[in-house]
Formats: C-alpha cells, sequence, structure tokens
C-alpha cells in the first residue's frame, strides 16, 4: 500500500539533496511512477501535465497531540536540519509543522515531498519562521513554564499558538524572561493595534546577494536550535508511575523475574510480528517484544513514561513507537469532516497480531467504570491472534489505592470472573500465578469473529 502526491519536476541539484536525505532515513522516499497507469488511481480531480509519485506507507500514523516531549524536540530537530540542508541548494521548507514529520519506531521521517520551495536571490530569514514559532516553540515554552500539557494545545490548535495567545499565559516575570521575550513578548507588543496590516514579504540583501542572504538565514536556524534546547530537558523526569514496573510493593523479586519470563515465553510461542502495548508504562516489555523482532506501539498516559521511553528506544535503536494516550479517551478523529487525523482505533484495526495488557484492567474498571466484559470486548478488537493480559486482584494494594472509598463495590470480582469474561472471547492458553501476590498473567488466543 502506498499514498501519491502530485509535483512539478525538482532540479538536478534539489534531486540530488532528496535521495540523499531519503537514503539516511530523514525524507520519506519516493519514486516515480506513470499517471496514466490504472492501478495508481490517481482520481479525476488530477490535474494534468503533473508527475505522479508514491511513497511507502508508514507503518502506525501518529499526531503531535500523541507524541512526547522528545519525540517534538526531535520533529523539530529534524525540519531545522532539513532546512538548512536546502538552504545550501537554494531552497526552503515552506511550512514548518509537526504534521509534516511522521515516526516509524521513534525515528521521526519527513512526509511532505512537496513542502520544498525556491528562496529569492538573497532572501534573509524563513518563510516558515513564524509558524516553526508557533507550532514548535512555543508550546514547549508553554509546557515547561507552566506545565501545560503538550497534547492539549496540539489537540486544540492545529497550527500551534500565536505569540498573542501565549503572552495572555504568561506572567509579567514569564514575559520578561530571555527567550520568551524574543518569542512572545516583543511580538505580541509590536503587533498590538496593527491587526490586519501587512508588512510584506522577507527582504533581500543588497544587489540579492546570495551568500549574505544564505548566512544571515543560517544564523537564525542556528539561533531557533539553541532557543528549543534551552527550554526542552535531555532527560524525562521521574514520576509516581515510572517505577511502577521495579520490584517494590506491587511485585517481589521473584514476581518480576516471573512475569518477565512468562512475557519472554509468549514472545518466543507466538512470535507476533507487531505488538500493541497498552499501558507500557516505561516500556520493559516494550523493550522485550522489539527485541524478539516485532514491530511495537507503545501507549500510556503518563507523557513522563513515554518520554523515558522514547529516549531509551531512540539511544537502542528498537522499533518502538511510544504515544502519550488516555486510554479511556483514546485519540478521537479530528480535522474537517473528522478525515484529517484518524482515530486511534481505527489505526490499530487488524494492525497487531498480539495485544498487552499488562496491569491495565483495574485502571480501566476503576478509573473509568468500564464493565470487565466490555474491556475484554475491546482487546478483542485490538488483536487479530494473541493477547497477553494480567489479572490484577480485588485486594492488591494498587487496586485498592485505585479504589479508595469504593473498594467495596468491587468485592465481587474473582479470577474466576474474570476467566469466564476472558473465555467468552479467547481461548486461555497458558497462565502463570506471580510469586508473592495473587496477580495472574494469561496467554490467550482470540476465537475467529
Amino acid at each position: 500500500m502506498a499514498w501519491k502526491t502530485w509535483e512539478a519536476p525538482f532540479p538536478p541539484a534539489l534531486r540530488a539533496l532528496l535521495e540523499e536525505l531519503q537514503k539516511a532515513g530523514k525524507w520519506i522516499p519516493s519514486s516515480e511512477v506513470d499517471p496514466e497507469d490504472p492501478q495508481i488511481q490517481l482520481g479525476s480531480e488530477t490535474p494534468p501535465l503533473l508527475k505522479a509519485w508514491i511513497h511507502p506507507r508508514i507503518f502506525f500514523p501518529s499526531y503531535a497531540h500523541e507524541w512526547s516531549q522528545g519525540m517534538l524536540l526531535c520533529a523539530a530537530r529534524l525540519t531545522l536540519e532539513l532546512n538548512e540542508r536546502l538552504l545550501e541548494v537554494g531552497w526552503e521548507l515552506k511550512d514548518a509543522s509537526p504534521s509534516n514529520v511522521l515516526f516509524e519506531g521513534p525515528r521521526p521521517i519527513f512526509v511532505d515531498h512537496l513542502s520544498p520551495t525556491p528562496r529569492s536571490a538573497g532572501q534573509m530569514g524563513w518563510v516558515a519562521y513564524g509558524q516553526f514559532i508557533r507550532t514548535f516553540l512555543i508550546p514547549q515554552i508553554l509546557h515547561r513554564l507552566n506545565k501545560t500539557p503538550l497534547g492539549w494545545i496540539y489537540l486544540s490548535k492545529r497550527d500551534g499558538l500565536s505569540p498573542e495567545e501565549a503572552y495572555s499565559q504568561l506572567s509579567v516575570f514569564q514575559r520578561a524572561r530571555p527567550g520568551v521575550l524574543t518569542a512572545i513578548t516583543l511580538p505580541t507588543l509590536f503587533t498590538k493595534g496593527r491587526a490586519g496590516s501587512s508588512h510584506g514579504g522577507l527582504k533581500t540583501w543588497r544587489d540579492s546577494d546570495e551568500n549574505m542572504g544564505r548566512a544571515i538565514t543560517g544564523r537564525l536556524l542556528h539561533g531557533l536550535r539553541k532557543q528549543l534546547d534551552r527550554w526542552v530537558s535531555q532527560t524525562a523526569p521521574d514520576t509516581a508511575w515510572s517505577q511502577y514496573d521495579q520490584a517494590g510493593e506491587s511485585y517481589s523479586p521473584g514476581g518480576l523475574r516471573a512475569k518477565e519470563g512468562f512475557i519472554q515465553e509468549s514472545l518466543e510461542r507466538c512470535t507476533p510480528k507487531a505488538v500493541l502495548d497498552l499501558g507500557c508504562n516505561t516500556g520493559r516489555f516494550s523493550r522485550l517484544a522489539a527485541k524478539a523482532g516485532a514491530r511495537v506501539v507503545a501507549v500510556d498516559g503518563d507523557a513522563a513514561c513515554v518520554d523515558r521511553l522514547w529516549w531509551t528506544a531512540a539511544t537502542e535503536q528498537l522499533d518502538i513507537l511510544p504515544l502519550v494516550m488516555d486510554l479511556g479517551r483514546p485519540s478521537p478523529p479530528l480535522g474537517w469532516e473528522n478525515g484529517e487525523e484518524a482515530p486511534f482505533l481505527e489505526r490499530t484495526k487488524d494492525r497487531f497480531d498480539m495485544v498487552l495488557a499488562l496491569a491495565l484492567i483495574h485502571h480501566l474498571l476503576v478509573r473509568e467504570r468500564i464493565p470487565l466484559e466490555r474491556v475484554i470486548g475491546h482487546l478483542s478488537q485490538q488483536t487479530t491472534r494473541w493477547l497477553v493480559i494480567e489479572w490484577v486482584p480485588f485486594d492488591d494494594p494498587q487496586f485498592q489505592r485505585l479504589a479508595g472509598p469504593n473498594a467495596h463495590l468491587y468485592a465481587g470480582l474473582t479470577v474466576a470472573s474474570f476467566e469466564q469474561a476472558l473465555e467468552a472471547q479467547f481461548d486461555i492458553v497458558a497462565r502463570r500465578r506471580l510469586d508473592g501476590g495473587d496477580r495472574c498473567l494469561y496467554l490467550a488466543s482470540r476465537r475467529p469473529a
């Protein structure tokens, strides 16, 4: 499967650069095809006399509101790097948005083949500078200063935040900080009372001196890189959940070894090609699946845990795509007629032959108040074959902590009732009770529909 775009021919220098970037895995590969080929199915609305290009599909498309802070930083750095390389051949990116980037595992790849545009001779600056500030830099500043979740910003503002919108969310002292002053405060004060006014396009160096234009633009891009590094931490912080899968209250050392061993045995037995890890935490078991040869999409609601997993996967070059998401409220369809960004559940359909649901279902039962049968039914729609699931009993300390004063409402949930609900959709292939507690792991096979 592939998707198509159309464009006028690129000059040789640009084409050579794009081929170099494609070989490096930074720009999506493409190949020219015959627009008259009936297998391409361009459609009646396709403009005539333009060339058709075909691209491979990304395994699992994701969106900026699902990315961790480190992932957004990496996408921003890739955008700047590509623009710097295009500058060498007299071109630039005409837009700068997270929507131009997707992830293959932990690795960002630029997918907008129509973004390059020629620069004017001697042009000083970057045509997409303001958009880069709005979509990449300002969200990171607000996240750092006000702890504003990045997902909130990108869900409500596809094109980022303007300096004026960000200015209203900052204190007087925050507005005076050096990085904030140049990115938010001065642009806001400068444009006050000038709504609708036009200041023209980018200026060019006298006599259209291309060397000076490139040098000035290069310094501008370098400054953006320094701004990003100022606001984004290179390591993920600890959170209340970042140590959850370690030996301690939830697992004895023996219990943790038994859990890891069971999952390793299940991976070796089932040899899945694609694994969806729901409630992945910091990704201990996502890493096991990736090392067993599976492509992994790992999801958790704790952004810091996801960020830690992304840094690990990127460093160790593991095929893991970590995403920030509340599984009780998964990503909805977005955009015009709900057609621009697909919902999470649609993207997972028929994509994974194994789902990991470890220490997860009690969260859905208690926090989201979803009946057990509905949870199991949902999981059966997420996997085409295998499910590895963990039962956490009612009297487990973590279950009791989540349930609080409503704990008595779940006293009827027993391992027998859990197995009954599971066997309505799956065949239990293997089970293992963990040492030091009543938690139990199951490997189950989905029954044919």
